[in-house]
């Protein structure tokens, strides 16, 4: 796809996630907009800063800077809302997702969750990513990390792409988890030992759902872009509906891999 396009600024890529380090080498030239903080004074080099620089650098890292991502020609926007010390509510999560939608989002990436026993939500989220939908914004979420047969929110709920994380044989990691309402509109994506940017301008290897779903939202973003180069109206839901109909399929049971499930590698909840 990279030789067709590695992005375009018509095309807006969300994260919401913690803070991200706007100064990395990762994101010279980048088209990164970082929208005012749901809790103001965050700190830029904590844990949360730490995710949210990583996963935004999977998504916009520069080709020629140190962690070449994948659609670094897009336009960024950042949404924190992770903050260190501090639990994020199903209705904060929900007013980043409305702000995100009043930028003009393309494509959503939230590579975070609240792990439920029934896979619902609080109705304020629930109606957030109703709109969404209905406003043409593709969510792509985060399965989990806490290795079992689980759901999170908002990755379980309909209209959401969830994203699981697997290995380099294709295998799903023992931390990804596999619940009964986002195996019906999940994929698996690479998701161990990616190269990620560190705040302060460092660079790491992460492994987990929450940096294999950043490049389901960039390859999203990258066909929403040939869409424009073609003369049509960009169509994320559709192209969230295309990679579920072509992802190979990994014949994987409820039952598969579940002894080796049960790990809690849970990397950022709300």
């Amino acid at each position: 796809m990279w030789q067709q396009s590695t992005g375009d600024d018509r095309i807006t890529v969300a994260v919401i996630d913690g803070l991200v380090d706007e100064t990395h080498p990762a994101f010279p030239g980048a088209k990164l907009t970082q929208l005012p903080e749901l809790w103001p004074g965050g700190e830029g080099a904590g844990a949360k800063a730490a995710h949210g620089t990583a996963v935004a650098g999977v998504l916009f890292g520069r080709h020629d800077g140190p962690v070449p991502r994948v659609a670094p020609g897009c336009r960024a926007v950042s949404v924190p809302v992770f903050a260190e010390g501090r639990r994020t509510s199903q209705l904060e999560l929900a007013r980043a997702l409305d702000l995100a939608a009043d930028v003009g989002a393309h494509v959503i990436n939230i590579s975070g969750g609240q792990l439920v026993e029934t896979g619902g939500a609080e109705d304020v989220l629930a109606r957030a990513v109703r709109h969404c939908r209905e406003q043409g914004v593709l969510i792509v979420a985060a399965a989990g990390n806490d290795g079992c047969l689980c759901d999170h929110v908002p990755a379980a709920l309909e209209g959401v792409l969830v994203v699981g994380a697997r290995d380099e044989r294709g295998n799903p990691l023992p931390s990804s988890n596999f619940g009964p309402r986002s195996r019906r509109h999940g994929l698996l994506a690479p998701g161990h030992d990616i190269p990620v940017a560190l705040p302060g301008g460092g660079t790491t290897r992460r492994s987990g759902t929450s940096v294999a779903a950043p490049i389901v939202a960039g390859v999203a973003a990258l066909l929403a872009c040939l869409q424009l180069r073609r003369g049509d109206t960009p169509d994320p839901p559709a192209l969230s509906e295309l990679l579920l109909a072509t992802a190979d399929p990994c014949g994987l049971t409820a039952e598969c891999g579940s002894e080796h499930r049960g790990e809690h590698g849970g990397e950022h909840g709300l």
